[in-house]
């Protein structure tokens, strides 16, 4: 059975990493590619089979797409799907909130292993390895390298893909933001200690803009 073609006929990727901040501080965006994409749509698209969600990942999985993407996993996992399928073959920068998001669902499907919980995230190239590597993703994800330089799709050709809203923060409600960026930030450091030092002073500033308590000193 072909599988469908997530956002491509196939991409050429190359990348660096740099620093990203935009209206006082939202953490890192690393940008890991370019990338032509023959007219295709960007943006977040999402769908399931029976036992499994697909998520698909076309340009920038930035925290603008983090909040939508995070409610539809939380819903999907409230109903009971535990397999969780990410191609981020024609993805082409992932900032920490985005990446943190991805990190929960980790984190909470981790709990489930036992009833056959996993992440999976495909056509990851060499440098997408890296920075998971590096915040110590690579831990709760199971990963699929890239073959070649072309993203072949994993997605069964049956599942209807549908596209997430780019974001469902109003625009002005910026500590729904702060919210979503927080929870995410939080997963990062709950998942590898050594990402603590990255973001306190990033998780220190959100708390503080959502009215929570600092928490204590680790």
């Amino acid at each position: 059975m072909r599988g469908r073609v997530c956002g491509g006929l196939g991409a050429i990727l190359s990348g660096s990493v740099l620093s990203f901040a935009h209206g006082g501080s939202l953490g890192i965006v690393w940008a890991v590619g370019s990338i032509d994409f023959m007219a295709n749509a960007k943006g977040i698209s999402v769908g399931a089979t029976a036992d499994r969600v697909y998520v698909c990942v076309v340009g920038r999985g930035t925290f603008q797409n983090s909040q939508p993407l995070c409610q539809y996993t939380t819903e999907m996992v409230n109903r009971g799907f535990t397999r969780f399928t990410v191609d981020i073959g024609q993805c082409t920068a992932m900032d920490s909130t985005f990446l943190g998001v991805l990190a929960g669902i980790g984190l909470r499907l981790g709990q489930k292993q036992a009833a056959g919980g996993e992440v999976s995230l495909v056509n990851v190239d060499s440098r997408q390895r890296e920075l998971l590597t590096t915040l110590g993703l690579d831990r709760l994800f199971v990963i699929h390298p890239r073959n070649g330089q072309s993203a072949d799709s994993v997605i069964p050709g049956e599942v209807q893909l549908q596209p997430l809203a780019e974001s469902d923060v109003k625009p002005g409600d910026k500590d729904a933001a702060a919210r979503v960026m927080l929870d995410a930030h939080r997963n990062l450091i709950q998942a590898d200690d050594r990402n603590l030092p990255k973001f306190e002073n990033l998780t220190d500033q959100l708390t503080r803009r959502v009215g929570e308590p600092p928490e204590p000193e680790r």
